[in-house]
């Protein structure tokens, strides 16, 4: 992918966004905001390399730099976080072949997620379910499911209004694959941690990752 693709980039038009070293470096801010000291060590690799790389990926809007004041001594002054949600899109199917570059809305975050599941055989079901809850994401803190049973997917939802709990029920949903029936369980954020298997589709607060 060139970084270009998108208004403002043309400054590295030769630069690729998936090298191993700028990957690797998304893949460690995807938890928390970490100094370059804290990616270089997680990397393996020298702070001299980290720096220009997340000089390149600021420049190019992927990596925001935040500098904290009044840190204790020996502690990191400046830290790392990812920018913005960013995916980029390539299609190649007969009749429609291409590729943009999107700055993703929460629904579309969640609709990704799920088309990452491992599991093909539920993905049509869990974005069912999930389209049937969307009008409410604002208001969830966390979505969560365990879909490890074929016929039964566990639904974990975190949330302070009290409205939602009202309004989002078990659902069964039918289809190609039979039926498969959503258990929903409201819980508390600490509680959600705990809970092992689940694969996350919407944390607002990414709590889960911390």
């Amino acid at each position: 992918m060139s970084l270009c693709t998108f208004e403002g980039c043309g400054f590295m038009e030769q630069e690729t966004l998936f090298t191993s070293s700028k990957w690797d470096i998304l893949k460690c801010l995807e938890s928390a905001k970490k100094s370059p000291l804290d990616l270089a060590k997680e990397t393996n690799t020298s702070v001299a390399n980290i720096s220009q790389q997340l000089r390149l990926l600021e420049l190019a809007g992927f990596v925001k730099s935040e500098r904290i004041s009044n840190r204790d001594k020996g502690l990191p002054r400046i830290l790392y976080s990812l920018a913005e949600n960013y995916s980029y899109l390539v299609v190649s199917t007969p009749g429609f072949v291409d590729k943009k570059f999107l700055k993703l809305q929460d629904y579309q975050k969640c609709t990704l997620r799920i088309w990452f599941l491992d599991n093909p055989s539920v993905q049509r079901y869990v974005e069912r379910f999930f389209w049937s809850i969307e009008k409410h994401l604002e208001k969830i803190d966390i979505l969560a499911m365990d879909t490890k049973d074929s016929n039964t997917i566990n639904v974990y939802i975190s949330t302070a209004n009290a409205d939602i709990k009202k309004s989002i029920k078990d659902l069964t949903i039918d289809g190609q694959n039979g039926s498969k029936k959503f258990v929903v369980t409201f819980v508390k954020d600490q509680d959600l941690k705990k809970l092992s298997n689940l694969y996350v589709i919407h944390d607002s607060k990414n709590v889960v990752n911390k």
